[in-house]
């Protein structure tokens, strides 16, 4: 082994600029796939630490009647099922909360917070580093805090007993613990018992209400069955409430809930992410570490014929085919290794950026067994990648043919290696015009006009009952253009309700979700929305808080007879008139259809006041506005954000997914350069002789350019057409996750495609030039 060790590394020396180009391959697309691996690992393995993950289970109320399906259920349902299910070995639920933390006459929001209740860690696993479970829940105002939230507060001081402020109590830290997984569903930087909650007579009356509050998560023993779990938690509902709506309840495993969807609401803690793009990522980076491959099977079976000698000469002393291909395996093993080296410290590098670009914590990988299970199977995979197939052909030749001169390299070899670089482009300009689509589509939805003007406007939410004064003394700033009151952002309306809406002709039995806006007679003039009937809320006329604006869809799904304005309206137990029908305006993702909206001017709910600034002068308009939160509300932190800002958020996925396309289109191409670069160079010097009969006949350096790159041309264009339908179809599939996107024109494939050729051709004419301006006589010069 140790001869063939030494063999190899002298070989790979001796044709160092060639395995140069192999290991640059290879350690890119290692690289490339290695990273792509951590992260779908990590995706792939969310929740799975805890102990008996395979056990335990979320209650996913389904709603038929309201079309709902929520991940919450009522909090009493959890005594119900810890004192009469015996299948069920623990339960507990989580309630996310938001509080307002005061400390030093300071005031701070921390929205990654939670309720829990006293079997929450009998349930799931958590690594304390100070403290305990049982301090915690032995004091009803208690803290746990991860070590980051701990530092933040308390700096390097012991944070056990520090307490922190929450409305009129003083909370006690109880326990630090590590910060959360990567693959960890639940990132929450606070937990506080959920009896805290509780103490409050009024809310304690609300939350043990049946009311869909909670989160109630449950640790099935071995023998239990979900089907009958799931029926007696429905059976628990249908005997303490009328149930007249028709709540059934299922289980959903820890596992499964972060690829959940079609969940009516969810709370913005929980982490959810797509299945399918997981799988698509998967998918690339099988298809990087094998292109990265290609290019080491290309070489090396190209150059076969270089090594015939060699190897013709080995049988004839007496090396026989298994030790023959033993020694190019560990050629192609050394060549691997190689690369990996310098794979490992490229991944090093770039692990920074790769978590900021993914927003994941990739804490310390190479100390985690998942990262090294990583690493060996790409090792192998690229070893066998490499090796087997040339070791196969070379441990083949026969000695006799060889020394006679015959060629040892037969049709279907030849026919492989042009199939392996139709392979490699093929995969190259899929991603090319994969990220010429995603590029196109996110640049429509920045640009497509929303049905408003988000731009040069902040929201800030003041909790006090002076509504009017508070609004009226920020148009008295001078940089202020115009301030409206509502109770939810325009950019994405998430309050909706079913069943509450009743017109003239309506049948009763259909009951549409329809979403629901609170905001003043301003809103209109501030958000620029543009209106089809009617007018919008008139501040001079009180019967207006009674009165509703429609959107056009709502108007065409109730289906409402003409004229619309003027007809009797009853939602949410408020009757009044229609008075006006606002255009339709995008109020969520594009990803989603326009739905039916009601707007009332009336009970504003969560008040926010949004801030329409004068140019450059939006820094005096949060000064003031921070002023006059201080003022009214100084026991609560200042809260803001700009429009502008929220509505990027609603594709953060999306331009991450863009970005990383693009990153790894990138190295895809850079791959196959490689590989069509070195293939180039040899098939010049093999036909260099050919080249100086040509040009001693009068053959131009354009001919000889054109002669050498037609081949190599000819395989791009074959890539386009194979490449063209594959990336049709899977550009159609993900544009309809797209309720509104761009259409699929022929421009994109033709751009790819001519892109692919231009590098292509570029590529091999830079070796094409350089055999057709060689001297002739140097070539013809015999051996």
């Amino acid at each position: 082994m140790l001869r063939h060790l030494h063999t190899a590394l002298r070989n790979v020396w001796k044709q160092r600029s060639t395995n140069a180009i192999n290991i640059t391959g290879l350690a890119a697309g290692m690289t490339a796939a290695i990273l792509i691996f951590l992260w779908v690992g990590n995706e792939l393995t969310y929740d799975n630490y805890h102990p008996g993950a395979d056990r335990i289970y979320r209650t996913t109320t389904n709603v038929p009647k309201l079309r709902w399906t929520l991940e919450s259920a009522p909090l009493p349902l959890l005594g119900a099922i810890r004192s009469t299910l015996p299948a069920v070995e623990s339960v507990t639920c989580l309630k996310p909360a938001s509080p307002t933390f005061q400390l030093a006459g300071e005031f701070f929001i921390e929205k990654k917070s939670a309720y829990v209740d006293s079997a929450w860690f009998t349930v799931f696993h958590y690594d304390f580093i100070k403290g305990n479970p049982r301090n915690f829940f032995n004091t009803p105002h208690s803290l746990i805090l991860t070590t980051g939230t701990a530092k933040k507060y308390f700096g390097d001081k012991d944070p056990i007993g520090q307490t922190l402020r929450i409305d009129t109590f003083d909370y006690r830290v109880a326990g630090v613990i590590k910060e959360n997984p990567a693959n960890s569903s639940f990132q929450f930087d606070v937990l506080i018992p959920l009896d805290a909650l509780l103490s409050d007579p009024a809310r304690r009356q609300y939350e043990l209400s049946w009311n869909y509050n909670c989160q109630i998560y449950l640790k099935l023993r071995p023998d239990a069955r979900l089907d009958n779990t799931a029926a007696a938690i429905t059976a628990i509902q249908s005997r303490n409430t009328d149930n007249k709506y028709g709540a059934q309840y299922s289980l959903i495993g820890l596992k499964d809930i972060h690829f959940e969807t079609g969940l009516s609401s969810s709370s913005s803690v929980i982490i959810h992410a797509k299945r399918s793009t997981v799988d698509i990522f998967s998918i690339l980076g099988i298809f990087l570490l094998v292109i990265a491959c290609i290019n080491y099977v290309n070489l090396t079976t190209a150059r076969a014929s270089l090594r015939a000698k060699e190897v013709g000469i080995r049988k004839i002393v007496g090396a026989g085919k298994q030790s023959l291909f033993l020694q190019f395996l560990t050629e192609s093993f050394v060549v691997s290794i190689l690369a990996l080296g310098i794979t490992i410290a490229l991944v090093s590098l770039s692990l920074p950026a790769f978590r900021n670009l993914t927003d994941k914590s990739f804490s310390a990988p190479f100390t985690l067994p998942l990262t090294w299970q990583i690493i060996g199977i790409t090792l192998l995979a690229s070893t066998a990648l490499n090796g087997i197939y040339p070791a196969l052909l070379l441990s083949g030749f026969k000695p006799l043919n060889v020394l006679r001169g015959v060629a040892i390299l037969k049709f279907k070899d030849v026919f492989l290696r042009k199939g392996l670089v139709v392979v490699q482009f093929t995969f190259s300009i899929i991603l090319i015009i994969g990220t010429i689509v995603i590029q196109r589509q996110l640049g429509y939805i920045q640009h497509a006009d929303p049905g408003y003007d988000r731009s040069q406007i902040f929201a800030v939410s003041i909790p006090d009952t002076a509504v009017g004064a508070i609004k009226q003394q920020l148009l008295e700033q001078t940089s202020v253009a115009g301030v409206t009151v509502a109770n939810n952002s325009i950019v994405n309306i998430t309050n909706f309700n079913t069943g509450s809406a009743d017109w003239e002709g309506h049948d009763t039995s259909f009951r549409p979700n329809v979403y629901m806006l609170s905001a003043d007679p301003d809103y209109k003039k501030v958000m620029q929305l543009q209106m089809a009937q009617g007018r919008w809320f008139d501040a001079g006329t009180p019967q207006d808080t009674h009165n509703f604006v429609l959107n056009e869809t709502a108007v065409a799904l109730f289906n409402l007879r003409k004229p619309v304005l003027g007809q009797q309206m009853r939602f949410q137990q408020d009757t009044g008139t229609i008075i006006g029908v606002v255009k339709d305006f995008h109020f969520a993702s594009l990803h989603e259809k326009i739905q039916p909206l009601i707007i009332r001017n009336r009970d504003y709910g969560r008040t926010l006041y949004f801030v329409r600034t004068l140019p450059g002068r939006t820094p005096q308009a949060l000064a003031a506005a921070r002023t006059l939160a201080s003022r009214y509300a100084p026991t609560k932190p200042f809260n803001y954000y700009f429009l502008d800002e929220q509505f990027d958020n609603l594709y953060k996925a999306d331009k991450k997914i863009s970005t990383l396309i693009l990153l790894f289109s990138a190295i895809a191409i850079l791959i196959s350069c490689l590989g069509l670069f070195a293939l180039a160079a040899f098939t010049a010097q093999q036909r260099i002789k050919e080249i100086g009969i040509r040009k001693v006949l009068g053959a131009t350096v354009p001919n000889i350019i054109a002669l050498l790159s037609r081949d190599f041309v000819r395989l791009v264009l074959l890539s386009i057409l194979i490449a063209t339908p594959i990336a049709a179809y899977a550009m159609h599939k993900w544009l309809e996750d797209f309720a509104y996107h761009i259409p699929l024109s022929a421009g994109f494939f033709l751009t790819a495609g001519a892109l692919a050729l231009l590098i292509a051709i570029l590529t091999v004419s830079s070796q094409s030039l350089k055999a057709a301006t060689a001297n002739p006589a140097k070539s013809l010069r015999t051996d």
